[in-house]
């Protein structure tokens, strides 16, 4: 995912700032994941993998709206975003939004059915048609 040209850092460097980043996320220190996913995002700017890990830093801090706004920046960022559409998928189900989330997750599987977020995104849409048929 990081085999860009035109990487203003190492590419070691910055999947060491991105696994910093997610001990930080899972330790709670929001703070800090946030400001390391920042700086990936300064480093990598034309790439989405800064917004989707702010995304999820913001999704923990329970801050949708800027996790949806994270999300949708990736995407102007990757159409083609499998992850991008996923993360916003799982954003909307806890919006209370299964309409949106269905859309979102079914495009995730479109662009990539096999890929690493496969499994998560039909999850996810198994659980937003379950949410829909209750409603």
């Amino acid at each position: 995912m990081l085999k860009d040209k035109g990487l203003q850092a190492p590419v070691n460097e910055i999947k060491l700032m991105l696994e910093a980043g997610c001990v930080y996320r899972y330790a709670k220190r929001y703070r800090e994941a946030r400001d390391i996913f920042q700086g990936v995002r300064v480093l990598l700017p034309t790439r989405e993998i800064g917004d989707l890990a702010l995304a999820g830093v913001s999704m923990d801090e329970g801050k949708l709206s800027e996790a949806e706004t994270h999300c949708l920046r990736a995407l102007e960022l990757n159409r083609a975003s499998a992850a991008a559409y996923a993360q916003l998928g799982e954003i909307q189900l806890r919006q209370n939004n299964s309409t949106g989330a269905r859309q979102s997750l079914q495009k995730s599987m479109e662009i990539s059915p096999r890929g690493p977020t496969a499994a998560w995104a039909a999850t996810l849409l198994k659980l937003a048609s379950y949410i829909a048929s209750k409603g």
